[in-house]
């Protein structure tokens, strides 16, 4: 029983560590999975360390949109710093700032907003941030939209 036990630990020893070697080998995919996960200071040092701040992931998702996602502003800011593209957007055109606005992330919305986001952009669906923010709920979001120059038209047309 010792020994079988102590070969288990070998096994979990030998595959955590390939398992880290292989994150150390992919800077891209550590990126994105420190972004998805809001590990902020992961995200920086592969940052600082050269990963691409416009990596992708299989689906087409960028860094910038999956940390949008858990409303990670300071991942977001430093994946901006690092140079990701703003309005960079997912296989579905999503963008960093339609993700913000629909889960109602106000405070990133306005960074995004400030680093230079079109807030009239659409995804393939037709929807723009201020659409998805107002199908949410979320006025106080829809209100920035607007105030940074969103147009409602859509908007207007699905309250009627």
């Amino acid at each position: 029983m010792k020994r079988l036990l102590s070969s288990l630990l070998l096994t979990v020893f030998v595959l955590l560590a390939g398992a880290a070697h292989a994150v150390v080998d992919d800077p891209a995919r550590a990126l994105l999975t420190a972004a998805a996960a809001g590990r902020v200071q992961a995200v920086e040092d592969l940052l600082a360390a050269g990963a691409d701040a416009n990596a992708t992931n299989g689906a087409g998702r960028p860094a910038i949109v999956l940390a949008a996602y858990r409303g990670n502003l300071r991942s977001v800011r430093a994946l901006l710093t690092a140079g990701a593209t703003v309005d960079a957007a997912d296989g579905q055109g999503d963008t960093a700032l339609m993700v913000a606005a629909a889960f109602g992330h106000g405070r990133l919305v306005a960074l995004l907003i400030a680093a230079g986001a079109d807030v009239n952009l659409k995804n393939s669906a037709g929807k723009s941030a201020l659409s998805r923010a107002t199908l949410a709920g979320h006025q106080a979001v829809a209100d920035t939209l607007t105030a940074a120059g969103a147009t409602a038209d859509e908007a207007k047309e699905k309250a009627k």
